[in-house]
């Protein structure tokens, strides 16, 4: 015998009649191609459409893997509702975003589908939808499918790249728009996705955008007159699409060198220990089933075989002709 659902349920209302949402229309349905894959979008808001393209619009097709498929419910308007800003969690396969009873999503990282329940409100706000629910579900199941995600910049010149890593105000993003502004093509300024399964060493970054932090206005006077804007995160920093900036950029290239940078008074390239960039490196390995973090390491240990090195600098221009002559002897 069937028990009635333990919540109340307004008979009126449309959610009465399907109370799990499964079959909420979902007329606004777009296809994207974060990092080159597939992504099937589908809502019942526009509002979600136009946060997406925002972040992916110019991304070209470069897979024909089975898409992943993203399913997004405008809950309706709560305008009394106090959302936390929590940190995702997960176990297993599975990845969840809750911020309250109005705003949650949940992700199987093993079938590669999402779907979330957001209110008007929250969808409202493009900018804080897109990096509380977008970018982390959409990121998740990209990488527990064919990536590693490593926290470093990322420059490229004739298709080999250099990754720069390092702590957090190591100025990664500084180093890689002054080599940009030389004449290298700017793959990443903060986040870099390691192909898994490859021996290549295939790096996707994320080039159409690029986030400076204020003190940045010191070494380059053409950012003076960008506005700055504080992100949903609550750090001010400057955002500035990539195209305004008039440098070249590469979407993927193959890694020939890791270098971890270090400000200094001198300019001085040493070898690093392979050891200490495994360690580095593997810290964003952190959800998944085993064997996805299983394979995740396997990769990076591969990837890790490259030539490692540490950067001490003091300026820019001079970091860049020795990141220069690096990679010309290869």
């Amino acid at each position: 015998m069937l028990k009635a659902p333990p919540y109340p349920v307004d008979s009126t209302d449309a959610a009465g009649a399907d109370p799990s949402r499964y079959n909420v229309d979902l007329p606004f349905r777009q296809t994207f191609y974060p990092t080159g894959h597939t992504l099937e979008v589908s809502s019942n808001s526009a509002d979600v459409l136009i946060a997406a393209a925002r972040l992916w619009q110019r991304y070209p097709a470069l897979s024909d893997a089975q898409p992943l498929r993203l399913r997004i419910i405008d809950g309706g308007s709560y305008p009394d509702s106090v959302p936390r800003r929590l940190p995702p969690c997960g176990e297993g396969h599975l990845f969840s975003i809750v911020h309250g009873a109005h705003d949650f999503a949940l992700a199987d990282l093993s079938t590669g589908f999402a779907f979330a329940s957001v209110s008007r409100e929250t969808l409202s706000d493009r900018a804080f939808f897109g990096y509380y629910f977008l970018e982390p579900l959409v990121y998740a199941m990209l990488g527990a499918r064919y990536f590693v995600f490593v926290h470093a910049s990322c420059i490229s010149r004739d298709g080999r790249a250099i990754l720069l890593c390092g702590d957090s105000g190591a100025g990664k993003t500084c180093l890689a728009f002054a080599c940009a502004r030389l004449g290298w093509d700017y793959v990443a300024g903060d986040a870099v996705h390691i192909v898994r399964g490859y021996d290549n060493r295939t790096v996707i970054g994320r080039p159409y955008e690029i986030r400076f932090r204020e003190s940045a206005r010191l070494l380059f006077p053409e950012l003076n007159g960008v506005l700055s804007s504080t992100r949903t995160n609550g750090k001010t920093d400057l955002e500035i699409d990539t195209a305004d900036l008039r440098i070249a950029v590469a979407l993927f290239s193959s890694a020939r060198h890791i270098v971890f940078i270090e400000r200094s008074d001198v300019t001085l390239l040493e070898q690093h220990s392979t050891e200490q960039a495994m360690r580095a490196l593997e810290r964003t390995i952190c959800y998944g089933s085993d064997q996805t973090r299983l394979e995740q390491r396997a990769t990076l240990s591969r990837f890790t075989e490259l030539p490692v090195w540490r950067l001490r600098y003091s300026r820019p221009d001079q970091a860049e002709r020795t990141l220069k002559l690096l990679l010309d002897d290869v």
